[in-house]
Order: C-alpha cells, then structure tokens, then sequence
C-alpha cells in the first residue's frame, strides 16, 4: 500500500492507521487552531481539516506526495466550539456545562490526492449524552488530569467514558477518525487498500 502523510500528531489517529495496517509518516502541521465566533462548528472543523492539508502542502514547496491525510475534532455544545481548558477551573466548568446534557463531536477528514492534486472533506458528527456528574466525582476526575490537552476536557475512550449514558453515530469518529468514513474516502479517491 502506498504511504500516507498523517498531518496530525494525535496518538489516537496513529493507532487506527497502525490498526488498519496503513503505512505513514508523521507531519503536525503547525496552524493557529483558535475558534472563530460565529461560524458554526461544523464548518470550522472542515475548514481546520482543509488548512492542515493546505499547510503540509506549502511546508513541501510544491513537490505534490501521493497521499496526506488530516483531520479535525471539535466539541460542539449549543451551537458553540467547546476547546480545550487551560486550568483545572476552565475544565471543572465545561464539565458541569455537560453534565446531564447533550453534546456533539464532529470529526472532519480530509483527504489530499497527488494523482488528483484535490481534496476530498468530509464530516461525521456523533452525539453523546452525558449523565449527571456528581460534584465529588468531578473532582476525582480533575485530579486524574484526563482533561488537559482535550477538547472538552474529557477522552471519550479514557475515564470519563465513565460519564457518558448515551452514543448515537460513531464511536471511532469521536476518538478523531471515523474508520468507516475514512476507509470510503480512501477507496471512492483511489487508494489501493489492503494489498
């Protein structure tokens, strides 16, 4: 299979391009990732995902690869992106903002094609629920320090799965990758997977 450049540093893509058995090489683009108010969270999540592709692109001085592969994971709470906190404050706030309620992540995949020098976005998004968090628990959470470094201040595959009643769509796509999206995007753009 041909190799795809992952334009993201996250631990949890890498895993499921490991998983799938997709060879890759790493390429964090660096980008200013500050929400801007008033556009709705789906198009920021796209257009970050766009911009990621776009940078990796500049940072190759037009030599255009086979393959780059980016991606966007936002948390989405009444209209608005929820990122991530800096202190045990910002954090122990937007979890009571989620407690006993509802919430989306959207998941944004863009896929460059050398061969088609274009690239394909798409976006999945999956709602959770989650169950009320007793204020004693809150505080067991904070001090695991799950929180930092996440959108929303929770890992949905960590800890705080703990807190969620309810998944409708993809579970993967909330981890960052929606393996089934993923897999169509690879195959509807030409990539020749599994040989």
């Amino acid at each position: 299979m041909e190799s795809i450049i992952l334009a993201s540093g996250s631990p949890r893509r890498q895993e499921y391009f490991k998983m799938l058995g997709i060879p890759f090489r790493i390429m964090p683009p660096r980008l200013d990732e500050s929400y801007a108010d008033g556009m709705p969270p789906d198009e920021f999540s796209r257009t970050m995902a766009v911009k990621k592709i776009d940078k990796i692109l500049s940072q190759l001085n037009g030599k255009l690869p086979l393959w780059i592969f980016a991606a966007d994971t936002i948390i989405s709470f009444e209209g608005k992106v929820l990122g991530k906190s800096v202190t045990r404050e910002e954090a122990s706030e937007t979890l009571k903002k989620l407690s006993g309620r509802e919430h989306d992540i959207i998941t944004s995949c863009a896929l460059f094609s050398g061969e088609k020098n274009a690239t394909d976005c798409r976006t999945v998004s999956t709602n959770i629920q989650f169950a009320d968090i007793p204020p004693s628990t809150l505080e067991w959470y904070l001090d695991t320090g799950e929180w930092q470094g996440t959108a929303g201040s929770y890992k949905i595959q960590g800890i705080a799965g703990c807190f969620i009643s309810k998944i409708t769509g993809s579970f993967s796509s909330a981890v960052g990758l929606p393996l089934r999206e993923f897999y169509l995007m690879l195959i509807e753009n030409g990539y020749v997977y599994g040989r």
